[in-house]
């Protein structure tokens, strides 16, 4: 089945302000950054059942080289990303922008 990927305003946030935080560290680093994040994307929306459910319908896709996770949910046939947070925030941070279900 082909599913629907639909990046929230919030996860689009979320990767432009890491982004520009890792391109401070390092030029090019927050491109690096995003193109992870894109492959993680990529990851979910080929096959979103291969990530475990944290809560309810809730999944995480984790970022690879980077301390960051894609939390997600699939609704019939779209992938909904509602954040894209730092793993060593309060593990609850990314219940705050969940869709209600």
């Amino acid at each position: 089945m082909k599913y629907r990927l639909l990046v929230g305003r919030r996860a689009k946030a979320d990767v432009r302000s890491a982004a520009r935080r890792y391109e401070l560290q390092r030029p090019g680093l927050g491109r690096e950054f995003v193109a992870e994040v894109d492959a993680a994307l990529n990851r979910v929306a080929a096959n979103p059942f291969q990530y475990q459910v944290l809560h309810r319908a809730t999944r995480r896709a984790i970022v690879h080289r980077f301390p960051y996770g894609a939390f997600y949910r699939v609704e019939a046939e779209t992938i909904i990303v509602f954040c894209i947070i730092h793993l060593h925030q309060d593990p609850a941070a990314w219940k705050s922008g969940a869709p209600d279900r």
